[in-house]
Order: C-alpha cells, then structure tokens, then sequence
C-alpha cells in the first residue's frame, strides 16, 4: 500500500474508532475501561499508519527485530502486539460478565498471545501496583505450577506453601488467605488442555473441582477473573466429570479467537516494523497476507518469518535495515511464510556433523507425543510433549539442545548451562518445542514422526507409568503380558538406541523390575507345579507299598503298617503346610480367590485326616486356623473373570447392572453376564484396548486402542 492509500484507509478507520469512542464516552463512566481496552488502542497504533513512509524513516532507527518467531507474546510484548483490539475489546466485555471465560481458538490462533500481551497489558495499567496477575500452564500438576507462580509474584514459599494441600479446598484457601480486598487478581491458565494430556489424573480432577468451586465462591467478586485459554479440538474433553461441572459454568464465556482479517494482519504486520523507523517495500505486505490467509495456524509462521527477513535485512550491510526497507526480494529469497520455516530448520540440520544430526533426531522425539482421539475416531497427530531437562545426556544432545534453543527452535524455562535441577515452582527445569507449528512444516521432523509414531507412543507411555512408579515403586504399578513384551522388544531394536535415545536409568529399572516380577510369578507357578507332581508321586509310592505290604506276612504286616502310618500321616502335614505356604503367596500377589480356594483345601486336608485325628498335630492345626481367619478378615472375591491374556486395562457394568465390559492389553474387549460367564471376545484393534464404554441404552460398546481407532460393537 502506498502513503496516499495508506492515508486514506487510516482516515476512514479513525474516523469510526473516533465515532465509537464518542458514542461510549457519552454512556457514562462506568464504560471508560472498556474505552480503552477496545477503542484507545487502536487509536494509538493507528496515528502510525497515518504517517507516510517517509516520516516513518525518521524515526529512531531500532534496529533489533520486533517479531517473535514461533514464541507466543509475553505481557512485556505488548508495544509489538498489533492487529487484535477489535477482539480484545470484546473479550473486556466478556470479562464484565462473569469472573470465568475459557478462551478457544486453534493451535497457532494466538490465544496465548492475545490474553498476555494484550489483556495483562491493560488491567495492569488501569489497577497498577494493584494488579496481580498469576499465569500457570498445568503441566503433570496443576497445583505445583501455581506454586511456582506465586513464587514468581513475590509471595514468600511459606505464603505460597498453601496451594500444596492440592485438594477441592486449595484455590479457595489460597485467594482467601493471600489476596487483598484492593488487590484485582487475573488467572490465567494457558494451555489448559495439558490437564488432560499432561497432568495426572488425580491432580487433574482436583484441581477442576477447586476451579469450579472457586468460581462458583467468588462470582460476585468484580477484582477476581480467571481466564483459561484452551484448543478448540479438546473441548470434547469436557463430557466426563468433574470436568463436566466446569463446562456448564462456562458455556455462555467461550469466545473463540479465529483467523485475523486482512487490516488485522496488515497492523500485525507493519506496526511493529514501524515503531523501529523501518517500512516495507511497495507491495510486499500485500504478497505476505495472500500467502497468509487461509493457512491453519499461520501466526506463529507468520512472526518466524518476518523475524527471519528482518535478520537477513540486518545482515545486508548494502541496503536492508539501514535503508529502513524490507524488500520484497528478500522475502522471497527465504521462500515467503509458507517456505521459510522448513528452509531455516534445513539449513540448521544440514549445517550439524552426522553425530549431532542425530542428536537432534532424537531430542526432537523425546518432544513428540501422539496425540488423537479414538473414542471420536479422530486421526492420530502429533502434539507438543514437556520433557524434563534432566531427560538429554551426553555431550552431543548438550551441544545440539544448546543449539536449538539459541534458534528459538525449542524454548526452556531452565539456562541450558549450569541449569539448577529445580527452578523456582519446585518443579524440575523442562524443554518443549517453541511451537506444535514445527511438527507438520517441516518435512524432516514429521517423516521421523510417521516412522517411528508406535514406538514413540509405548516410550511415552513408559515414561509416564515410571513417572508413578518412582514415588512408592508398588508391585501393581509394573507392567506385564503383551505391553511389558511390547517394551522389551523395543528396548532390544537394534535402531531404538540411535533413532530415539536409550532409555534413562529409571526407566531401565523400571523394565527390570518388571522383568523380575514377571519371572518370580513364573518360577512360583512352577514351583508350585512341581510340589504337585511330588506330592503325587509320593501318593502313588505309598499306593505302591501299600499294595506290596498286603502280600506279606502277618507279622510283617503289622509292622509295615505301623510305619506306614507315620509315613502317611508325616506326608498329609506336608502337604498342608504346603496348602498354608502356598495360599501366603498367593495373598501377598493380591490372588484373593486363589488364596482362599487353598486355605479352605488346607483345612478339608486336615478335617480329612484319621492319623491326623488319632493324633493331631497343634502346629498345623494353628496355620490352618490362622490362615482361615486371615482370610476372613479381609473378605473374597465372589468371582474371578479370565481370559484375557496380560493386564486388564479397564472394566465398566452396564447401565442395568446385568452385563460388564472388559479391555486389556491382548488387543481384545470382553462381554460377560454378572455371573461371571464370557458372552463375547471382540477382535479387531491392533495394539491394546485402552478403555470400553457402554452406550446409555446399554445395547451398544464402544472401544478405544492404541492404534488411534475407536470401535463401535
């Protein structure tokens, strides 16, 4: 656009933001907030584009770059952040009307952006020193991350100490005990679908609880707002409770921010490059928003590129920012917003010795999740993973990650060197990828993603089962059957080392001491088997003595029997005490029902015995009695359902009651009646059945794999 267009669209927008800012003053005082919020903001940053190229070229020439490549804005940002007032002025309005919005949009909509860099910006400039704003993204607990941020506003670790207690109560306690009455306090929970891909799953309910209670405690009170940014594609995650709680409290405040309109882009676009006395070559603005609009996620692409040609501008000692132009040539040169990404990232890879190209390979892996719904029966796809820094070893991944983040690649809350192993949250430093946009524009990093998405599904997993196990390390938390062989196998590729990083030392352990549970239960069984086979054999040599006795003499005979009674009696308290021993074993292995089948079978042996009641033995008869009543103390199972071969991953009833529902990791569900009795096996998934559900009416099943499929029986 040239000076005299660029006047006259200026004109003409003044104009009306002149005549709205008239209308609102005349409504009276009340509205002046949101006056500023939607209408004096663009006001300011439109007198820019009042003035022509020219005059822009006077200005202060600064030459550091105002974008932020795939970063998203931070409140201290909010003199680069342009294009949005129109939506921010709406979200004011919206904050008036309840104390609790969830903000949606898409992956690379600029959610995050719009709340920090512009809605922090403001309410800290209408309250001042009496603005408090806390800003958590949940991560594995949601509770810890606002210890962290309280941390972070100055509240002292005994003040803080109190959202700790991590139960319904905590977020109430905390504003209670913490906030002043002056105090305007803002909540912002970015990212906030992490509760249900990150956090644990306990936390993760009670913090909704606490949310929901906290909003619901607090909704007269005009200085307290909490804003959750959140994408669009999870709000289906808010069908199951307690999250379903949350979603009735918010379903009239969710605004969703969707792609910015030519004049938003334009502002986004040249304003910032205007405030450093810099302008853009005739014509390019226009080429930039046509290769921009209609493209998913296109913010953070949009600011990585114009980052990238104000460098290269920068660099260009002949011309470039020292002329104060960014040329069209330029911009194409690094292959426009749809190109410059994957060219950049390239030329950083190719630009690596063969040994830290795999490192990188395999820092960007251990980034990845697979993400996708199978009850929905949505495609799999890859999302951001949080991986702690202790994760990346070895000189090279040092190297390499160093590397990345000096790119704005990847984004660590933690110094790469000399990190300390706990930052102010308490929480161990973490590493992420800068943006979910990386994993599907550049061409490298989502063909090792498609190779290796199974493998990186099952690590991840691993990972996060080790995570649980680590703190009390219960048998019933290790892994076994198929899932357990699944992990061993991957532990023995030959490529998995090289393409995706051995496994840390817990997560070794952890396959270990799988391992040896595994083997202990098999060498018991065969143990077991074999005192079987002895006790049946010592059975039949009695039989065959017995029978041998009977042919000699009478003498003899009574003598043989004498001791063939001791014998026989000596071999019935054996094998009750191997009953006893054995029922101890099974118990300890949580088998109730196997463990109370044999210490019933214990004392049916020792009620049977003659040579036992002509003369009783008190030892054995006090393991038998003390085994039954341990039993009773604990109670039973009234039934036990087998089939499925490896762990059962989930059970559900029926909505009447008269039929249940089991999947496991053998890749199968289930049917069964109440008695126990299997109705149906159903085949079908590769990989293991994560979760089964029944339909309302009870006619239908649904089932979910780790093959990214649901199916519907």
């Amino acid at each position: 656009m040239n000076p005299d267009q660029q006047q006259s669209a200026s004109e003409k927008q003044l104009a009306s933001q002149q005549q709205s800012l008239g209308d609102v003053q005349m409504q009276g005082d009340d509205n002046i907030f949101n006056v500023i919020q939607g209408q004096i903001i663009t006001l300011t940053q439109t007198k820019i584009i009042q003035i022509s190229v020219d005059e822009i070229k006077t200005r202060e020439l600064n030459t550091t770059s105002p974008y932020k490549r795939l970063e998203k804005f931070e409140p201290t940002d909010a003199d680069r952040f342009f294009g949005r007032d129109q939506f921010l002025g709406g979200l004011m309005n919206e904050l008036e009307q309840t104390n609790f919005i969830l903000l949606l949009g898409a992956s690379g909509s600029g959610k995050s952006s719009v709340v920090r860099a512009g809605l922090i910006p403001w309410l800290r400039q209408k309250w001042g020193k009496g603005f408090v704003d806390l800003l958590l993204t949940p991560d594995r607990d949601p509770f810890e991350s606002l210890y962290g941020s309280l941390l972070s506003r100055g509240y002292s670790q005994s003040q803080a100490q109190l959202v700790r207690a991590g139960n319904t109560e905590t977020l109430g306690e905390v504003v209670k005990t913490l906030k002043s009455p002056d105090q305007f306090w803002l909540i912002l929970i970015d990212q906030f679908e992490e509760l249900f891909t990150v956090s644990e799953a306990e936390k993760r309910d009670l913090f909704i609880t606490s949310l929901v209670k906290l909003s619901k405690d607090c909704a007269k009170d005009p200085l307290l707002k909490i804003v959750a940014t959140m994408r669009s594609d999870f709000l289906e995650q808010f069908d199951p409770a307690p999250a379903n709680r949350l979603a009735r409290i918010t379903e009239k405040h969710r605004p969703l921010i969707t792609q910015m309109q030519p004049d938003e882009l334009r502002l986004a676009i040249e304003q910032p490059a205007a405030h450093h006395g810099v302008v853009f070559e005739t014509g390019l603005v226009e080429e930039i928003i046509k290769d921009v609009q209609g493209q998913a996620g296109c913010l953070p692409l949009l600011q990585y590129t114009l980052d990238l040609l104000w460098e290269s501008e920068a660099l260009d000692k002949g011309s470039g920012i020292r002329d104060r132009t960014l040329n069209i040539s330029s911009y194409r040169r690094l292959g426009g917003v749809r190109g410059a990404l994957q060219q950049q990232v390239d030329k950083i890879y190719q630009g690596l010795s063969p040994d830290k190209q795999l490192a990188a390979q395999q820092i960007f892996l251990k980034l990845v999740e697979i993400g996708g719904d199978g009850a929905s029966g949505t495609a799999w796809k890859p999302v951001r993973r949080r991986a702690e820094r202790s994760t990346f070893r070895g000189e090279q991944e040092e190297a390499v990650l160093a590397l990345l983040i000096k790119e704005r690649l990847l984004v660590s809350d933690a110094p790469v060197e000399g990190v300390e192993p706990w930052h102010a949250g308490g929480q161990a430093a973490t590493v992420e990828i800068a943006h979910e946009i990386l994993l599907t524009s550049w061409d490298k990093l989502k063909s090792w993603i498609v190779q290796n998405r199974e493998d990186i599904a099952l690590r991840n997993r691993l990972d996060d089962d080790v995570r649980q196990w680590k703190i009390k390390k219960p048998d019933d938390e290790l892994w076994s059957g198929i899932k357990l062989g699944r992990i061993v196998d991957l532990k023995n590729k030959p490529a998995f080392g090289q393409v995706l990083g051995d496994f840390g030392p817990e997560a070794q352990a952890f396959i270990e001491a799988s391992v040896g549970r595994r083997d202990r239960l098999e060498q018991e069984k065969e143990a077991q088997r074999q005192r079987e086979l002895e006790q049946e054999r010592k059975a039949r040599k009695f039989a065959q003595r017995i029978t041998v006795g009977a042919s000699l003499a009478g003498v003899a005979m009574a003598g043989l029997g004498i001791f063939s009674a001791i014998q026989v009696r000596q071999a019935e308290i054996e094998q009750i005490r191997t009953s006893v021993t054995l029922a101890q074993a099974q118990l300890a292995n949580n088998q109730t029902l196997d463990a109370t089948v044999e210490s019933i079978r214990a004392e049916r042996l020792l009620q049977k015995s003659f040579w036992l009641g002509v003369r009783p033995n008190s030892d054995i008869k006090t393991a038998v009695l003390g085994q039954l009543q341990q039993m009773a103390n604990i109670g039973q199972e009234h039934n036990r359902l087998e089939g499925h071969q490896g762990s059962v991953s989930s059970v559900v009833f029926s909505p009447d009651g008269k039929q249940l529902a089991t999947s496991g990791d053998d890749g199968t569900a289930r049917l069964w009646d109440s008695a126990g009795k299997q109705l149906a096996e159903l085949k079908g998934h590769q990989g293991y059945v994560s979760s089964v559900v029944f339909s309302p009416d009870g006619k239908q099943l649904a089932t979910r794999g780790d093959d990214g499929t649901a199916r519907l029986w």
